[in-house]
């Protein structure tokens, strides 16, 4: 479908864009600097063990990508400074694309990895909202997954481009890109959810395919050993998880905010389950309705980052279907805008590890309970298309960021 042109007067970007072009660039800039500044003085960021793991994986040795002691002993011996200890938790097919940069020396690696991840999250994005420009990039947690070399853009890329082709009627294949999650399956809990209320029964088939297909792979790659030690090590990041191994205030989960708060573990796990399940409520109610896609998107997006406690801010990438709602839906400015910058105070806290509050959860919270309700006010208002599901009308398929030229 060709591209609807819109009139600027109806362009509910414009209150953004220039500020949003000014904050990108900063953003890219900044991460450019802390990329430069690695280089020059190498750290013990999150690419170190994505890094290590690639090396193991290079000299055949697979397997010992889970094993701490020998992840850690390469990390220190190659990279050529007090490395600390990164463990490495992704499936063995994730190996295959960190061999090209395994090649390269650490530093210059960590450079390359956000160098062509970034870009593919900002095209993808900006195919998944068409009008938005570049804005995807001017969202903060941008900058921390360049800081620490994390893999954020990949999975963010991955969600946005499996609803981008349901949104486009193409089922299978969106199945076989949301499936790609199986890397970061904690970011995947909402999608069961939402397609079964919706009964898309082809992208879960889609879905099974590719993440059954990226099991297979790296086990036929690398061999049962490196599967079994994946599997094998899944208790550490239970551990990190439920006890805050790495510090409450680097998880923005509201199981870690409650923990920092002072809360129990019965009782933070209590709250978050409450929030986890009722969010996943919304999630049904509104993927089973005839609400619009964008709709459906931003709601998802927003209960992804509460269904685990086991998420960090670069993990907040996967807020953006709901930012694009609630900007083609015209919602305040100011309420936008405070949002989309809040998690700013998100990083600096937890840069400064001060507080006795982890403000992570807010951001998600808040999106949820707008996108849901202004979601199902816009379908009960009879805007919404009766009995048709995701990405399906009878007439025109309307792509995500469209939907608010409709009469």
């Amino acid at each position: 479908m060709e591209p609807m042109v819109i009139p600027q007067r109806d362009d509910p970007y414009r209150p953004y864009r220039r500020v949003g072009a000014v904050l990108a660039a900063c953003i890219v800039l900044v991460g450019c600097v802390e990329v430069i500044r690695n280089v020059l003085h190498p750290t013990s960021v999150d690419f170190l063990s994505f890094w290590g793991a690639g090396k193991l994986a290079l000299g055949g040795a697979a397997a010992s990508a889970y094993d701490a002691a020998s992840l850690h002993a390469l990390q220190i011996k190659v990279a050529a400074f007090d490395a600390g200890d990164m463990p490495y938790p992704y499936a063995p097919a994730f190996l295959l694309l960190l061999l090209p940069f395994a090649l390269l020396p650490f530093p210059v690696a960590m450079g390359a990895w956000s160098a062509v991840t970034l870009p593919l999250y900002a095209v993808v994005a900006r195919r998944f909202a068409p009008r938005s420009g570049w804005l995807a990039v001017a969202f903060p947690p941008v900058f921390v997954s360049i800081a620490i070399g994390q893999n954020a853009f990949l999975t963010a890329a991955a969600f946005l481009g499996g609803l981008t082709l349901l949104a486009h009627g193409r089922k299978v294949a969106a199945g076989m890109v949301l499936g790609c999650l199986i890397l970061k399956p904690q970011l995947a809990l909402m999608l069961p959810v939402a397609m079964l209320a919706a009964r898309e029964w082809r992208v879960i088939a889609g879905a099974a395919i590719s993440s059954l297909a990226i099991l297979l792979i790296g086990l036929l790659v690398f061999g049962t050993a490196a599967s079994v030690a994946w599997l094998a090590q899944m208790p550490l990041y239970m551990h990190i998880a439920r006890d805050g191994l790495v510090g409450w205030h680097k998880l923005t989960s509201l199981y870690a905010a409650g923990r920092q708060a002072g809360l129990s573990e019965t009782a933070a796990m209590v709250v978050h389950s409450a929030v986890a399940l009722g969010a996943a409520g919304l999630v049904a109610d509104i993927w089973r309705s005839d609400a619009t896609p964008s709709a459906k998107a931003g709601v998802l997006g927003a209960a992804t980052m509460l269904a685990s406690p086991y998420v960090y801010m670069y993990d907040a990438l996967m807020l953006l279907p709901a930012f694009v709602f609630l900007v083609e839906r015209r919602a305040p400015v100011a309420v936008v805008g405070s949002l989309w910058l809040l998690p700013i105070a998100g990083i600096l806290q937890a840069a400064w590890r001060n507080g006795p509050i982890n403000i992570g959860p807010v951001v998600p919270i808040v999106l949820l309970l707008l996108c849901y309700r202004l979601g199902r006010a816009h379908s009960a208002a009879g805007s919404g298309r009766a009995g048709s599901t995701f990405g399906v009308d009878d007439g025109p398929i309307i792509p995500i960021g469209y939907e608010s030229a409709r009469p």
